[in-house]
């Protein structure tokens, strides 16, 4: 599925239990992997927020395609806690094939931040699931003229910069953040994710008779989401990871029946 997030294109599906992966198209990186479609294997950097196989059952998929196709190994970023049972799952997997790969795997922790492009960094942030898991948000740091110096001509600008004068400060951007699964206490741990210009987060369930099924598994309903828009602050909110339950007609009418009409603009479906 495509779908356009303002200046982003977005390219994923996410179905609970069935498979997850949001490829975005102009930063060329991907969250989560899935089964690993074959657009995914030139991608370069992949994050996996945790290791449920329907959000990283493709990983070794990937590293077998990259080398097949004379790749340079991909950057697997991947919780730290769950480090040592990836690279056993690679290698193990390797060993039936009696083939040798050749990855690269980057163990992450929330508080981390790590350069990816020019101008951005990733930075990981702790969510609440039932195995290791974290979080990414997109940053992009842009250097804008200090107000002091707005007024000034070209020549006197250069003439600053000559002798030293720092005429610019960086602003850091929230660009994009990517919740994978979570409860809703990821919103009240990291309310900077809120700001940003897009965020895909989990919505698992969407009916009362669920409820309880939610906080058990460690999953959202869409009535923990709702009290918090008032608080988004982002155009573009992506809700995914529908339980397999619901229809995609069921899907949008239960999103419709839930969320204020006054929001319902900025609500994107991955389904």
């Amino acid at each position: 599925m495509e779908l356009n997030c303002g200046p982003f294109t977005l390219e994923g599906y996410s179905r609970s239990t069935i498979e997850t992966y949001l490829k975005v198209n102009e930063l060329n990186i991907c969250f989560d992997i899935g089964k690993c479609p074959m657009s995914l294997i030139h991608v370069p950097q992949i994050f996996i927020s945790h290791f449920h196989g329907d959000h990283s059952l493709g990983l070794t998929y990937y590293i077998a395609h990259r080398n097949l196709a004379k790749l340079p190994p991909g950057q697997i970023y991947v919780p730290a806690a769950a480090e040592k049972a990836a690279h056993d799952l690679i290698r193990a997997q390797a060993a039936l094939e009696q083939a040798r790969r050749q990855y690269e795997l980057i163990p992450v922790e929330p508080g981390m931040s790590v350069p990816f492009r020019r101008n951005m960094t990733m930075q990981m942030f702790a969510t609440d699931h039932r195995v290791p898991s974290v979080g990414f948000q997109v940053m992009e740091t842009r250097h804008k003229l200090k107000p002091e110096f707005m007024g000034l001509g070209q020549q006197e600008i250069i003439e600053l910069k000559q002798k030293g004068v720092e005429i610019v400060s960086p602003q850091h951007l929230p660009r994009f953040a990517y919740v994978g699964d979570s409860t809703i206490m990821v919103f009240d741990w990291h309310p900077e994710i809120m700001q940003s210009e897009v965020l895909a987060t989990e919505c698992t369930f969407l009916t009362d008779e669920h409820y309880e099924e939610a906080e058990k598994r460690k999953h959202m309903h869409i009535r923990d989401i709702v009290p918090y828009l008032d608080h988004i602050t982002s155009p573009h909110i992506l809700l995914m990871h529908f339980s397999m339950r619901y229809t995609r007609a069921e899907i949008k009418h239960w999103v419709q029946h839930w969320i204020p009409a006054k929001h319902l603009e900025r609500i994107h479906l991955l389904i």
